[in-house]
């Protein structure tokens, strides 16, 4: 089939495949979310010190979720190669392999919460009170790292199989619990003491701990083709863990990278003040509401193109990326007017203070103008991944992060003076880079066509 006729030709069977894969994760991150907005929420009420420290630790937290996301996509692209190849106990040792490095992963993190936390925070540039609020914030979530670790492993491998259903339910137990364990232990209620920033992070565990353990529960008695995994967690195959390893590695890099330079990033918006920083971390919460539709898609057209190439349907793969662009700018470009237009209604759940609203809503404003940008980078960079390209993503986000968002934050505000808004034009420049980059790639130049994934030489 030409290439007009791929562009323009409506595919309805694919479009519905990729609104039932999409729409549950949609719904998922957006249960995702509560997690950092209801602790945000909760801590905000203690101070700006206190919802900074929360701030600062999830963004330590996102380096490590940046390693983890070479075992996610790794799981997901070769479990959805398998899946389109028909080769099914393929994919469920991949699964169980991945679950293993799960393992090694998981005790790192422990190692890392025990030892490494209190000695990182004063070189990021945490001073007094922030360095302990923030040491015991992450002490809860790091340590037991299995948590961290097994649920986002798990739930790649159901999506891979084109399952979004169970993650989706999954994470709405976890935060149902959480906003309760929010509640109770942050302000000390139902006899139990106020721990504040503490209590919010134990909340996020305790509800982890019970979402596993569901999500092990449905795995073994409600899921086939994945119940082998529980008995074979230890399952350790040089070739399968180098195929995860060998896609998923990319975007982990591009993850490490990108997570690196946000707290770099971060840094140098800490500089303006406690405020100011405040007020950044408020609205990177509200404009994250924006891309899920992205986020949710990428996932979706990962998925897709993945089992369409597993089957050698290569025009229904380049088909179901393009769907997958149209429906999410669509989307996201809706809830940019929206962040655009009324801002401030959304800022004011997070803060009272008036120069932390006008600043958040300032960055609010910036960001909307390039949310269909935003749609482009995500579901391109996702198809790319789903293809086996997944080390352009990873290029185009570390040129995006680090010659184009920290070089220009930092000239903005320190040389010409912006301020505050200097760092969320940056980001804006960064975004508009990345989707013209991976869009090329993916739409235009097509250089996932030549390169085809071994999934198995044989059924296992």
């Amino acid at each position: 089939m030409d290439n007009w006729n791929l562009w323009n030709n409506r595919d309805i069977n694919i479009r519905k495949k990729l609104l039932s894969l999409g729409f549950p994760v949609f719904i998922e991150n957006l249960f995702q979310l509560l997690f950092s907005f209801v602790d945000m929420f909760f801590v905000g009420f203690l101070g700006n010190v206190a919802l900074s420290s929360v701030g600062l630790g999830s963004q330590i937290v996102n380096i490590f979720i940046a390693i983890l996301a070479s075992l996610t996509t790794g799981t997901l692209v070769t479990v959805a190669h398998s899946i389109g190849a028909k080769k099914y106990k393929t994919a469920q040792v991949y699964i169980s392999n991945s679950l293993t490095l799960g393992l090694i992963l998981s005790l790192l993190l422990f190692l890392f919460g025990v030892f490494c936390i209190d000695p990182l925070l004063p070189l990021l540039g945490a001073r007094g009170d922030l360095v302990s609020l923030t040491s015991l914030y992450l002490k809860y979530i790091l340590i037991p790292g299995f948590l961290l670790v097994f649920i986002p492993i798990i739930s790649a491998g159901l999506r891979g199989a084109g399952d979004t259903k169970t993650p989706l339910y999954v994470t709405m137990v976890a935060n149902i619990i959480n906003i309760l364990g929010d509640y109770i232990l942050v302000f000390g209620k139902l006899g139990l003491p106020a721990m504040g920033v503490a209590g919010a992070a134990l909340a996020t565990s305790i509800s982890r701990l019970i979402a596993l353990t569901y999500l092990f529960i449905v795995l073994y008695f409600k899921n086939s083709l994945f119940r082998i995994q529980i008995n074979r967690i230890l399952s350790f195959e040089k070739d399968k863990i180098l195929q995860i390893l060998r896609i998923g590695v990319p975007t982990s890099l591009e993850q490490l990278f990108f997570s690196i330079g946000a707290l770099i990033y971060a840094s140098i918006v800490l500089q303006l003040g406690t405020k100011a920083y405040a007020a950044h971390r408020i609205a990177l919460n509200i404009e994250s509401l924006s891309f899920q539709p992205g986020f949710a898609f990428a996932v979706a057209a990962t998925a897709l193109v993945g089992q369409f190439r597993g089957a050698k349907e290569d025009d229904n793969a380049f088909k179901a990326s393009i769907e997958a662009w149209k429906i999410t700018a669509v989307f996201m470009g809706t809830i940019g007017i929206f962040l655009f237009l009324f801002p401030d209604y959304l800022v004011k759940i997070f803060s009272r203070e008036k120069d932390v609203i006008n600043m958040a809503v300032l960055a609010l404003k910036i960001i909307a103008f390039v949310q269909p940008l935003l749609a482009t980078n995500m579901v391109m960079a996702g198809s790319l991944r789903g293809s086996g390209m997944s080390k352009l993503p990873m290029i185009s986000n570390g040129l995006g992060m680090w010659i184009i968002r920290i070089p220009f934050t930092y000239f903005f505000i320190n040389i010409l003076k912006i301020g505050f808004p200097g760092a969320w034009i940056a980001m804006a420049m960064d975004i508009t880079f990345k989707a013209l980059f991976n869009f090329y790639f993916f739409a235009i130049k097509k250089s996932w066509k030549n390169l085809m994934i071994k999934v198995s030489a044989h059924e296992v």
